[in-house]
């Protein structure tokens, strides 16, 4: 006996498989980029809305406890706002359940020693991997180690992912790209060494002085537009462009590195990591979006305008109290200028910046290399 509580739709929706709604896709879109649930997560929103449990995505988190009702509110607002622009149409809900990320991790699961290097010592976290400080056991010779973590093992898809890291990166050989030397496996552990850069990141500079001299940073972000300029000639395109990215090494040198979520032309299918992308503040509305065949060169570009701008003025273009509010404001709101902001940036170092990061992909720079040539007119002009 069906109680009169029950609609003769949801009845239907119990009966049927009901597919998975644009708007539903881009409600697990969110909430995956945000970190918000997980892959396992998602997947079991997905399934609560096929089967008719929920009539949506958001009725789903919120009756299973997964999201509080007013923070599911929050990210179904902006799955109504892509939908309604017709983004995502081609997503399917295998690919958003597949780009979920487990950040847990126990270090001490790790060896101090990988193949031929040892005393190895945790200095840092990627998209795609732990980087450890270690020692080549003949030479003695410091490398960073860039190692997949343990919970990406079990996934073949995440080891040939990484396999094809491996290869972008060694087949970019230029000064402001970081450089790979070696790599292989022990064990459980896949892992590749690269050059130790003695420096600091353009997010510890920014983090120790407010901001930088307008001129400084331009030099610095030059340099890195260079280094993805040539990336980008032989089809990678990086997705994960900040300053943390970014190294300066103690002569001045600046190198670009962590291509763990990088977009190689020649692989797409393998190098794309699902919807789950880069960092929200410094991603390209169209990498928000998820139209990953939108996702060109001009979205490093944009990337590296946010880049700049922060490094110039002390503060991201767009900020909030969590992840969806930025990346509702990277939509749909213009950040005030770079020298509105800091008087001392130039008015035309403020107009490289606002044209690297236009909302629109067609009215930032044609490619790297023009964004690169503006920065250098500017350094060298001013005697850099």
């Amino acid at each position: 006996m069906v109680g009169t509580g029950w609609p003769q739709a949801a009845l239907q929706r119990k009966r049927l498989a009901m597919p998975v709604s644009r708007y539903d896709r881009l409600f697990g879109h969110v909430a995956s980029i945000t970190g918000l649930l997980n892959a396992a997560q998602v997947e079991q929103l997905f399934s609560a809305v096929e089967t008719g449990e929920a009539r949506d995505m958001a009725t789903a988190a919120a009756r299973k406890g997964l999201l509080a009702g007013d923070l599911a509110a929050a990210v179904a607002i902006i799955a109504s706002e892509l939908a309604a622009r017709r983004i995502a149409e081609d997503i399917s809900p295998k690919a958003v359940v597949g780009s979920g990320r487990n950040p847990a991790v126990d270090t001490q699961l790790y060896p101090k020693s990988l193949g031929e290097y040892r005393n190895l010592k945790q200095i840092a976290r990627g998209a795609m991997g732990i980087i450890f400080r270690g020692e080549h056991v003949k030479s003695g010779r410091v490398v960073a180690l860039k190692v997949l973590p343990l919970q990406m093992v079990q996934d073949a898809r995440e080891i040939e992912r990484f396999r094809r890291e491996i290869e972008t990166v060694t087949s970019l050989s230029h000064p402001n790209i970081v450089k790979i030397e070696a790599f292989g496996q022990d064990d459980d552990f896949y892992y590749y060494a690269m050059e130790f850069i003695e420096g600091r990141s353009l997010r510890e500079l920014i983090h120790d002085r407010g901001h930088l001299s307008p001129y400084h940073a331009a030099e610095i972000v030059r340099d890195a537009a260079r280094g993805m300029a040539y990336a980008h000639r032989h089809g990678v395109i990086h997705r994960d462009i900040k300053p943390s990215n970014l190294m300066v090494t103690k002569e001045g040198q600046v190198k670009v590195v962590d291509f763990g979520l990088a977009f190689t032309k020649a692989s797409p299918t393998l190098t794309a990591t699902g919807l789950s992308l880069g960092t929200p503040s410094y991603m390209s509305p169209e990498q928000i979006e998820g139209g990953r065949a939108e996702v060109t060169e001009r979205s490093d570009i944009y990337s590296l305008g946010v880049t700049l701008y922060e490094a110039v003025t002390g503060r991201r273009p767009f900020e909030g109290e969590n992840h969806y509010d930025v990346l509702k404001r990277v939509l749909f709101e213009e950040p005030p200028s770079a020298m509105d902001l800091n008087p001392a940036v130039p008015r035309e170092l403020s107009l490289v910046i606002s044209k690297a990061m236009a909302k629109s992909v067609h009215e930032r720079y044609a490619d790297m290399d023009a964004m690169a040539e503006a920065l250098s007119d500017l350094v060298e002009g001013h005697g850099a």
